[in-house]
């Protein structure tokens, strides 16, 4: 299974990084862990809703109140429950890890080369209007 962000093409030359397949398997550790105490697993979340109403409301309080850390740590509880949301790239451990890591190196290839391509099309385009904008500019000749 790969579970590294993969680059999709989007329209119009956008591209973004797609980490579908490491939440699904979240997703699904979470799903088991509902069927396993759906008690305790609701009453988790809905706190964590709670507590990000909590901590808007906080805000104003120029960063005062917990709301947000009591937050952060349920959910980082959540996370450690159903497995966690850390990918590992140490060779030692895994081949597998490995190889995602040269993919994981080559797709941030193909992105530079397309965030640079995008890049210059978008300062010739400016250029462009510019261009047009100063000739509107000039008085005509007489």
């Amino acid at each position: 299974m790969k579970y590294l962000p993969a680059l999709r093409h989007e329209h119009l030359g956008a591209i973004a990084l797609d980490a579908s397949d490491s939440l699904e398997e979240c997703i699904r550790a979470l799903a088991d862990l509902y069927r396993e105490d759906p008690e305790a697993v609701g009453d988790m979340l809905v706190e964590i809703a709670d507590l990000k109403d909590r901590a808007e409301l906080e805000r104003d309080l120029d960063g005062l109140g917990h709301a947000e850390h009591c937050r952060d740590e349920l959910v980082a509880e959540l996370l450690g429950d159903i497995g966690g949301a850390k990918t590992y790239l140490d060779p030692r451990v895994s081949h597998f890890a490995l190889m995602q890591a040269r993919s994981l190196a080559f797709e941030a290839e193909r992105i530079a080369v397309a965030a640079n391509e995008r890049a210059n099309e978008l300062a010739k385009l400016t250029a462009i209007v510019r261009g047009v904008k100063v000739e509107k500019r000039r008085l005509p000749f007489c």
